[in-house]
């Protein structure tokens, strides 16, 4: 067992994957940070939950932080974040986290703008990468009297969401969405207003929409040493994702195929971008042309990150590679991921709900095949971590899983939406 420890931020499930890896390839116990007890964390036997409290600001959370690592002094701790509000506070704080933390992220800077839609549009078109049409609508200026949405000068329809994730995270109000559609421009009015009222101030990305269901997105996720190279990267074919309004976008099955041209293409943005650490990409492929179009890129690991697992890549032993002497691990001896990546499926949703999904007959006999050989995991289905607790939440969770389905995606259709 190694003698450091993660340190991870919130309770949800891909937090849990995160411990579940450093447990899997250090047979370390993480310390979670956290302002509740949520089932992804609770009854575990691979993490130690430290409660904030519900409602706790940022200065609480990085003053537990420090009073973590007090308790700890003398053990190296790697400090990870997981969420787009997470990532901005590593930010602003970063002085003080590195006076205890192994940090293992690219300068505010590059986080920043790499966090960035816009950005990320630029860094495509300047690389020849495709991304959708999109136009940016700046709502700073919604506060004045006169404020009017702009014409779009787009093929409808489009899809809206804002370019930064954290500040709209944040704001509450009636039928909120993480991702918007609308099919006329008179839609697409109505949204953006109903974002000013709500108080966001920030650049709202209007994108003509990609056709295609779920399982025509791909995902990648990288990680870049602090000498740029990239040390770990795996791929593949989304074949359902969330649709609860709040959840759209989220990945709950994954199958881990190898897709080698856009892998070279989340490298390539990378390297424009400066980022090291991990990343994760949301792409689409274009179904009238089988061109791949970048939608987002996630300066952190991503909410479905035991996928990599799935595929053969556990993403502890990247990031520890790469920070060995601070943390007190001896170097990896090989290459991480220069081996055939493995064909799995990566869910948290039962094989019953994503079958009718998949609209595909030989993708559904080919994923069925997996289901058949038990290369179908869940994040949670951890052997070493068996408590009937924890068994019972798994179970209560997939029945309102399935009710989010009833009610917001009872069906496939041709867009996902």
């Amino acid at each position: 067992m190694a003698d450091f420890r993660p340190v991870l931020l919130g309770t949800d499930l891909g937090v849990y994957s995160i411990a579940r890896s450093f447990h899997e390839a250090y047979g370390v116990r993480s310390i979670v940070v956290s302002n509740q007890r949520r089932g992804p964390v609770d009854h575990s036997r691979i993490l130690d939950n430290v409660l904030v409290g519900a409602g706790a600001s940022e200065e609480q959370t990085v003053a537990a932080l420090v009073d973590v690592a007090r308790r700890h002094a003398g053990t190296p701790l790697l400090l990870i974040v997981n969420a787009e509000h997470e990532v901005e506070m590593l930010v602003r704080h970063r002085a003080l986290l590195e006076e205890h933390f192994v940090i293992p992220y690219a300068s505010g800077e590059v986080l920043t703008a790499a966090g960035d839609k816009e950005v990320l549009a630029a860094a495509c078109e300047r690389l020849g990468v495709a991304t959708p049409a999109t136009r940016a609508v700046d709502l700073s200026a919604a506060d004045d009297g006169g404020w009017a949405p702009p014409r779009l000068d787009l093929t409808f329809p489009v899809v809206l969401k804002p370019a930064v994730s954290a500040e709209h995270l944040l704001l509450s109000y009636e039928g909120k969405r993480k991702v918007y559609s609308a099919a006329t421009q008179a839609e697409a009015e109505v949204v953006l207003r109903r974002l000013a009222a709500a108080g966001l101030r920030d650049v709202v990305l209007v994108q003509e929409l990609i056709p295609g269901d779920d399982t025509q997105g791909r995902t990648v996720t990288c990680y870049v040493d602090r000498s740029g190279e990239v040390t770990l990267m795996a791929s593949g074919q989304l074949l359902l994702q969330l649709h609860a309004p709040t959840m759209i976008g989220n990945s709950a099955t994954i199958l881990t195929e190898a897709q080698p041209e856009i892998e070279a293409q989340a490298a390539a943005i990378l390297g424009e971008l400066g980022l090291t650490g991990f990343a994760n990409f949301d792409v689409k492929v274009d179904p009238r042309d089988g061109r791949a179009h970048f939608l987002d890129l996630n300066p952190r690991i991503g909410r479905p990150n035991y996928y990599l697992n799935v595929a053969g890549r556990n993403p502890a032993r990247a990031v520890v590679a790469d920070f060995a002497a601070e943390l007190g691990v001896a170097p990896a001896s090989a290459p991480l991921y220069r081996a055939e990546q493995e064909a799995g499926v990566y869910s948290y949703l039962p094989w019953r709900l994503v079958r009718r999904y998949l609209t595909d007959p030989e993708l559904r006999r080919r994923v069925g095949r997996i289901h058949r050989t038990r290369r179908f995991a869940h994040p949670l289905a951890y052997p070493l971590d068996r408590d009937p607790r924890r068994a019972l939440y798994r179970a209560a969770s997939t029945v309102n899983l399935v009710r989010d389905f009833r009610e917001h995606y009872p069906e496939p259709t041709p867009t996902g939406l």
